[in-house]
């Protein structure tokens, strides 16, 4: 037990002792004086009953404090903790969103290659490329040259005109990979 609540227990309980033990000593002096005294115990008692009311009251108000307390402290946990799962979410989201705006480095040889092909195969093999891995082929569309890339694009898009929107799309928002990254 919290030992303020057995200061708050025991203070009454050893007054109303002190005042039985007083009221019951012999009375000294005349009985005037008896029964003042009478009168200050009656008196006395009475004023140790209502403070141990009144102290009684403030533990009860004291418990529901605390049990408001308590149901206020799990709340903010709660919501603290949801709170933390959502910035996870958040920091998670905008990594996956950062690396989809970068694009990995990519062979020149290969870039070389799709250049120098001829713009209807390379459109066709720009297509089978995107549907394998379109962060490939999103590379390999900023590596090349704007004039070759436009003809490859020019042939791709009578082919496939959706594809050929997400891979303009994707070249445009994209920034390369940095060097030591």
């Amino acid at each position: 037990m919290n030992p303020r609540y057995l200061l708050w227990i025991s203070v009454p309980v050893v007054l109303s002792a002190g005042v039985l033990w007083l009221s019951a000593q012999e009375p000294k002096g005349d009985a005037r004086s008896a029964i003042n005294e009478g009168v200050k115990v009656a008196e006395l008692a009475s004023q140790l009953q209502n403070r141990e009311k009144a102290i009684a009251q403030k533990e009860a108000d004291l418990r529901q404090m605390e049990q408001r307390l308590t149901t206020l402290q799990v709340t903010l946990d709660k919501d603290r903790n949801d709170l933390a799962a959502r910035e996870r979410a958040v920091q998670e989201a905008l990594t996956k969103l950062e690396n989809l705006k970068v694009r990995p480095a990519i062979d020149p040889q290969l870039i070389r290659t799709y250049e120098a092909m001829d713009p209807t195969a390379g459109a066709q093999a720009l297509r089978e490329l995107a549907n394998q891995n379109q962060e490939v082929a999103v590379a390999l569309l900023a590596g090349m040259t704007p004039k070759k890339a436009g003809k490859l694009m020019d042939q791709l898009a009578p082919l496939d005109a959706k594809l050929a929107g997400r891979l303009s799309e994707r070249v445009g928002l994209s920034k390369p990979k940095e060097p030591g990254a």
